[in-house]
Parts: structure tokens; sequence; C-alpha cells
């Protein structure tokens, strides 16, 4: 993993360590999620993006995904609550990008957090006035890697929770 998808995934931790990641989670599962869109779009023609979330998991409820988008080198980016094994379009204007997607248990909320149930991420070329496909493939998170990319809260503790092995 190289520093640019580290940093990425820990910018989305820190707004997801605060209330952040409940509303979200919250809304994906209340109904339709709003369109999403991009904050700016600039001087020039935007291009669209279709957002899906691979997951090997078997969906038997709408399972919230937590999605953001950065541009290549930006700090902060936006995010986004989608439902997983839904295709999401976001109008972006042309250029690189970051996405990364964290799937979250949607009855594995606790007062000890949420359960993770998958963690991805992957790079996009966005060019003006063109539909790109971007198919974000999500793995069963690791403790090491939830440490790596800093999914903690503020005082340490982790972020998440992680699902029980299957055996």
């Amino acid at each position: 993993m190289d520093s640019h998808t580290g940093g990425a995934l820990a910018w989305l931790a820190q707004g997801a360590a605060s209330n952040l990641l409940d509303r979200l989670v919250d809304r994906a599962l209340d109904g339709p999620p709003p369109m999403p869109s991009w904050p700016r779009l600039g001087g020039s023609p935007p291009g669209t993006v279709e957002i899906s979330v691979r997951h090997q998991l078997t969906i038997r409820t709408r399972t919230p995904v937590i999605l953001t988008l950065q541009e290549d080198g930006s700090r902060t980016g936006t995010v986004f609550s989608v439902v997983l094994g839904h295709t999401t379009r976001v109008n972006l204007p042309g250029g690189d990008y970051f996405g990364a997607a964290m799937i979250v248990d949607p009855l594995g909320r606790t007062r000890s957090g949420q359960t993770l149930q998958g963690i991805g991420w992957s790079r996009l070329k966005v060019t003006s006035r063109r539909t790109s496909p971007l198919v974000i493939p999500a793995h069963h998170p690791t403790a090491p890697v939830l440490l790596q990319l800093g999914l903690r809260k503020p005082d340490g503790t982790p972020l998440f929770r992680l699902p029980r092995s299957r055996l």
C-alpha cells in the first residue's frame, strides 16, 4: 500500500471517528440514498463515473458502504453513503482520483463501534464528457491493515470491530 492510499483512508477514518460514520450508515439504510454530487465541477466539462463496490458477501439486507473520492494529491475528499450491490453515478471534473470503500455490517453496531465487513480502494482517471466505470474490490479487513491505515479513534481505540472469522 502506498502512502497516498494510506493517507486517503486515514482521512476517511478521521471523519468516520466522529458521528459521521453513524449518520452515513443510517442514511444508506433509510431508503434510496440521494444522488451524490461533487462539491465543485470547475470550468471544464465533467465526466461521469459509475462506481460499484464488489465483495464476496451474500447480500440479504441493505448493506451500507461508506465511499470516499479524492482528487489525486488532495488531503480532503467527498464522502458518500451507498448500498452494496448498487451502482452510483457521480459527475466529476476530468482528472485523476482515488476511491475507497468501507463495507459496514448493518446489524453489527454496538457501543464499541461498527463491524467492518470489507475495505478496498482503487484509482481512476476521469475524462471529460465520457463515462468511466470504477469497480472497487473490497476484501475482508485484518487487524494489521486497520492499524496500518490508522483506523482508530482519537483515544487510540479501534474505529471498527472486525467480523468473527468464519471456519
